[in-house]
């Protein structure tokens, strides 16, 4: 885990300070002999610093006492010697704590007190114990970097400059990738501007972040970044371990790529500059052994894992250690790669018992539990699969515990990536388990893993509003949090849009975003009921689901793994629970259904056959009740791109699932139930239509031009006749007139372009009027987080607005959900590029539904169908034309219908005025 730390170490210059010439002569002569065995020869080093420390403390000369301790910290650091660098580091503690008065009074006191913190963090960190390390770390950053210029020397800026790169490489060991990428890109720009031509520092931190790409997946790119460090490492033949470092990582890339014949070359590289007493031999075996697996070779794979992890337990003495806990997991991986599943089990226990401190439980824990899960599965038998729902259930709460210490989003898609095998077992042995004992309860259980598995992200900002809401935090840190926000998202989008160098704006962006995370934490801290409610992991249980259902609801709620999908269903009055296997088949036949549905030219009844297909898998076994006319789906995996309503349900002919069926989606039943607790607002709606003159380059060229949109105009003009409300068309529909607007009406309709960003998802975007501003004309996905919206319904009437990069468990990262994001209760989004003539007809029929009390599935669902039957014999029938739009969250009816609630008001003033009038005229008489 630990290959990079030698590559982290830094060199000061040592100055003595001489008090008379034979004194000067004699520690000239030691320096000299010490630094010719520094990192070369460990105890010569050690032999001669010693000498140092003794001539210099029999001269009372301190200073130098300091410096002969911190180098031999250093020497101490290259050979992972932790003894020798504990017993150091509590000496120069007492020294510094004896001689206080003494040390603030040298010039060179900033640098002994960061020398020992850096000294210290590093011996933390070869302890894998990241949060003291990284304590340690923050306190050297926290004392330099608010210094001017110049008072930062080149030991100073070394001492910051490592800071950060340790601290990135905790993040990344962690699975915190972002917050790792955020560390190195600063500090690379750091070594830019303070030491350019400071290439050893530069190319480590290239080798630090390539490493990072390669534990994202990202082979090509870190082995670009590796192949540029190792060829300065070859070159200047003093970064030994970097060479070995590199060329392990670079085999490891390879392997992944199945490409043996390159991992062969650079696993002989790096063997090349090795020997078995080197602290990275354990790594190096760890890598044969993985080069073995891929070519088919078990036992000897099997034994270089065993004697890596002989070396790893020589090197902790036996002693409990994370490191120790990887090599156990990746025997048991290798193991149950070669069907060897009993031992594979036995030895994913020992490596959990490596971590049994609940405390220090970590991604390596959660691997280990996922694993285990998956091999005992493999086992089967009844026994097997309790085994398998008690390692789940571990497992889960070791993620629910870890999930608080990742703060960016895109580490959280990691984590939740990366344990979602775990909820998979936890699915399959619950199914088992439950076709053979047809113990219901089992199906309870199977509904928490899958709501466990679900919308995660989404439902902590909804607590995390709810939390600021009620745990009384004063206005003045809610405001500078909801500032910090914004200044993030504005410099991102300035950065983002720049075509120069933004090395400056980069460094404040990282400023904010530490600021940012710190007041976080600091609200995490001082307000308990902040953090609790934030971090609620509690699910709505298959109970409680069931008795918020009306009489003819069926909620279906799918779970897409990686063999299988598992759907578990429920009425007021039944629960269920399918398995439909997955094969090649079934997802070819998803993706060219979407393709056909998107494509108003596709063949319909082609389209119909291969949508009966999907329908007969995945709806027909559970439909098995006339009365089950609304359906709530919470869709998985590939099923988001799906709109249900175009599903054909006949095996002969063209019958849709909407002709039958209201549908309504929603990523959890857990988030289904904090958005039917919101409150109904009042029922003004809020519309927007902004022209477009198809001569405007926006700012994703490749997607081309924002052409016009004929209808949009009179789509807003019809709507306003079932509810009352605002509409600005043409260049009055800006952006600026939206924010200004949106908090005082219930609904929102928004019938323009929408740009879907596949490189950065966080950046697609709504187009608002043009105004030479694209800055000011474009609404982000990543806007809307810092948006407080608080509507009860959200249209958006634009192509491809409810798509976006899918991530398991969370689905679409959309348009749309960036409004969940903003408050909203329910949201009307499209999966395509939708017909602007036929979704003014349809949006126009779906608003006089809903003005007339209809819920809002039924009213989607009765204007689709009118579309139908006003157009079965032309091509407009085709599900491209009617289907895209689909209607997520509460779809409750608004609350009185539009025209009753004026009913109501007439008959309330014909009442009030009667009864004032007959008072008057009884008052006369």
């Amino acid at each position: 885990m630990n290959r990079y730390a030698s590559l982290l170490l830094i060199l000061f210059s040592i100055t003595a300070f001489a008090q008379k010439a034979s004194y000067d002569t004699q520690m000239d002569d030691l320096f000299s002999k010490a630094y010719e065995h520094l990192y070369v020869n460990k105890d010569s080093a050690y032999h001669y610093f010693n000498e140092i420390e003794v001539l210099a403390n029999k001269n009372q000369d301190w200073a130098t006492v300091f410096e002969a301790l911190i180098s031999s910290n250093r020497n101490a650091g290259a050979f992972y010697d932790l003894d020798k660098l504990s017993g150091n580091l509590n000496r120069l503690d007492s020294l510094f704590l004896k001689h206080k008065p003494y040390l603030d009074t040298l010039p060179e006191k900033r640098l002994y007190v960061n020398s020992l913190l850096y000294d210290k963090g590093n011996y933390y960190f070869q302890l894998n114990n990241y949060r003291s390390s990284r304590q340690t770390f923050g306190q050297i950053i926290d004392s330099l970097e608010p210094l001017p210029n110049t008072e930062m020397d080149e030991e100073l800026i070394d001492l910051l400059s490592v800071s950060y790169s340790f601290i990135a490489k905790m993040y990344t060991d962690e699975g915190k990738y972002e917050l790792a990428q955020q560390y190195y890109d600063k500090n690379i720009r750091y070594i830019l501007q303070k030491k350019p031509n400071d290439l050893a520092s530069l190319n480590t931190n290239y080798s630090l972040l390539a490493e990072l790409y390669g534990k994202k997946g990202q082979y090509e790119n870190s082995n670009a970044y590796f192949k540029k460090a190792l060829g300065f490492y070859l070159k200047d033949q003093t970064g030994i371990n970097g060479i070995i470092a590199t060329a392990h990582n670079l085999s490891e890339n390879y392997l992944a790529l199945s490409k043996t014949d390159s991992a062969q070359y650079y696993l002989k590289l790096a063997k090349n500059y090795l020997n078995e007493t080197h602290h990275f031999a354990s790594y190096h075996h760890r890598v044969q052994a993985k080069l073995e697996q891929k070519m088919n070779n078990y036992e000897l794979a099997l034994k270089e894992l065993n004697f890596a992890l002989h070396l790893e337990k020589e090197k902790w003495k036996n002693a409990k250690n994370e490191s120790i806990a990887i090599i156990y997991n990746e025997i048991g991986m290798l193991q149950a790669a070669f069907g060897q599943y009993v031992s594979a089990v036995a030895n994913y226990n020992l490596g959990l018992e490596q971590v049994e401190d609940f405390d220090s439980r970590g991604t390596s824990t959660l691997k280990l539990l996922k694993n285990k899960s998956v091999s005992l599965n493999k086992l089967g038998n009844n026994d097997n699969y309790k085994a398998t729902m008690e390692t789940v259930n571990l497992g889960i709460k070791t993620l629910d515990t870890l999930k608080p210490s990742f703060r960016s989003k895109a580490d959280q898609l990691f984590l939740i990536e990366d344990a979602f095998p775990l909820f998979e077992s936890g699915l399959e042995a619950a199914y088992q388990l439950y076709a053979s004992t047809s113990d219901d309860s089992l199906i309870d259980l199977a509904f928490r893993y899958s709501e466990k598995s679900k919308s995660v992200l989404l439902l902590e900002a909804l607590l995390e509003a709810k939390a600021t809401q009620f745990a009384n935090i004063p206005n003045d840190v809610l405001e500078r949090e909801s500032e910090l926000k914004s200044e993030i998202t504005y410099l991102e989008k300035q950065i983002k849009n720049s075509e120069t160098d933004q090395s400056d704006q980069k460094d404040a962006l990282f400023t904010l975003k530490e600021e940012y995370r710190q007041l976080v934490q600091k609200l995490e801290v001082d307000y308990k009921s902040y953090y609790d409610l934030k971090y609620n992991t509690t699910t709505v249980s298959l109970e409680v689901s069931q008795k918020s259902l009306s009489k003819h609801q069926l909620l279906i709620s799918y779970f897409y793994g990686n063999k299988a999908i598992y759907a578990i269903t429920l009425n007021r009055g039944k629960k269920e629970m399918f398995r439909i296997p997955i094969d090649a088949d079934l997802e070819a036949n998803i993706k060219r259904v979407y393709q056909m549905l998107s494509d108003p030219k596709s063949d319909v009844m082609a389209l119909g056959s291969d949508t009966y297909k999907i329908y007969e898998l995945l709806l027909k076994p559970i439909l098995n009740s006339g009365d089950q006319k609304k359906l709530i789906i919470i869709p998985d995996g590939l099923l988001n791109y799906l709109p249900f309503s175009a599903l054909n349900t006949s095996p002969g002919g063209i019958r849709y699932l909407a002709e039958n069926h209201a549908i309504g989606y929603v990523n959890s039943a857990t988030l289904l139930s904090e958005l039917e607790e919101r409150q109904p607002k009042e029922h003004t709606i809020l519309a927007f239509a902004p022209s477009f003159d198809g001569t405007v380059s926006v700012s994703n060229p490749d997607r081309g031009k924002l052409l016009p949109l004929p209808n949009n105009k009179k789509e807003v003009e019809q709507i306003l006749t079932s509810f009352h409300g605002r509409a600005y068309i043409d260049g009055e529909a800006s952006l600026r007139n939206f924010k200004s607007q949106l908090a005082s009406f219930g609904m929102v309709h928004l019938a323009t372009h929408a740009i879907f960003d596949d490189t950065a998802p966080e950046y697609s975007y709504l187009a608002f009027a043009q105004n030479g501003n694209a800055a000011e004309d474009l609404l982000y996905v990543a806007d809307l987080y810092n948006l407080q919206l608080d509507a009860d319904l959200v249209t958006l009437s634009a192509c491809e607005s409810g798509i976006g990069d899918l991530k398991r468990g969370e689905g679409f990262l959309s348009l749309a959900r960036g409004f969940f994001y903003s408050g909203a209760a329910s949201i009307a989004s499209t999966l395509w590029k939708i017909n602007d003539a036929s979704t003014t007809t349809l949006m126009t029929s779906f608003y006089k539904n809903l003005s007339k009390g209809e819920a809002k599935d039924v009213a989607l669902q009765n204007a689709q169908i009118e579309f139908l039957d006003n157009n079965r014999d032309n091509a407009l029938s085709h599900p491209y034309y009617w289907s895209a739009f689909v209607i997520s969250g509460n779809t409750l009816a608004l609350s009185l219908p539009y025209n009753w609630i004026w009913f109501i008001l007439v008959t309330l003033v014909v009442l009030v005025s009667g009864f004032l009038y007959f008072k008057t005229k009884k008052g006369v008489n």
